[in-house]
């Protein structure tokens, strides 16, 4: 993988060529093939640009290596070294995805640890994570969520704020407002952390089409529940 940036007067982009291992973890990332790259532009007034970019250019390949299962992937590590660095902040923030279901035990593989949070915390999370941020966290200007970022350190972490109401049609999700507003604890390794409830994530499962995790998570409900 070659990785280079271009700038200008109001934009950076990144700039990924020799890829072919790694297309898959690309697209998958939203990147846009333009030539014989894949790139993804940000501006170029973002906080800490230069050491964002020498953070990318240290650790990109190897996020994306993690993505598609090319590498190990230490989710563990990442998601513990983030919860120590934001104890004490005051940033409210909750795990979704396949780690809020590791964390119960329950065995899954994710490639990437999926954090929310309130957009209000943004700024201290670029400072606790001034190193470690490898993609800015940005507006999205209307996606799924109001801020969109990602960390890496050891693994990637995704950051990201305020989901939309679209998030729970047809269904409620575990990454959506209804799953903000429900959060569980869980104790993980010292740390209380908070989670959506496991009926939240079978949705989820169930409208992509991932039986195999929709039948792990009803097998954990029903456990829990004798």
């Amino acid at each position: 993988m070659i990785i280079d940036f271009k700038k200008n007067d109001t934009k950076v982009t990144f700039v990924i060529t020799d890829y072919e291992r790694h297309e898959e973890a690309l697209k998958m990332c939203y990147y846009q093939k333009e030539g014989d790259a894949y790139v993804k532009s940000f501006s170029s007034d973002i906080p800490n640009l230069e050491r964002i970019m020498q953070h990318y250019k240290e650790h990109a390949e190897e996020m994306f290596s993690q993505l598609i299962y090319l590498s190990p992937i230490p989710w563990e590590e990442a998601l513990e070294v983030f919860a120590k660095r934001v104890e004490g902040s005051g940033i409210r923030w909750w795990l979704v995805g396949s780690c809020a279901a590791c964390i119960r035990g329950i065995p899954m593989n994710p490639h990437d640890v999926d954090i929310m949070m309130d957009s209000k915390d943004v700024d201290k999370i670029n400072a606790l994570f001034a190193d470690y941020i490898i993609e800015p966290i940005v507006d999205t200007n209307g996606w799924l969520t109001k801020d969109f970022g990602v960390l890496f350190w050891h693994g990637r972490i995704d950051i990201a704020t305020d989901p939309v109401a679209s998030l729970d049609e047809p269904v409620p999700v575990d990454c959506g407002p209804y799953g903000r507003e429900h959060l569980e604890e869980v104790i993980w390794r010292g740390h209380t952390i908070l989670v959506p409830p496991i009926d939240l994530m079978i949705n989820a499962n169930r409208l992509r089409g991932r039986m195999e995790r929709v039948d792990m998570l009803e097998s954990y409900l029903t456990h829990c529940k004798k």
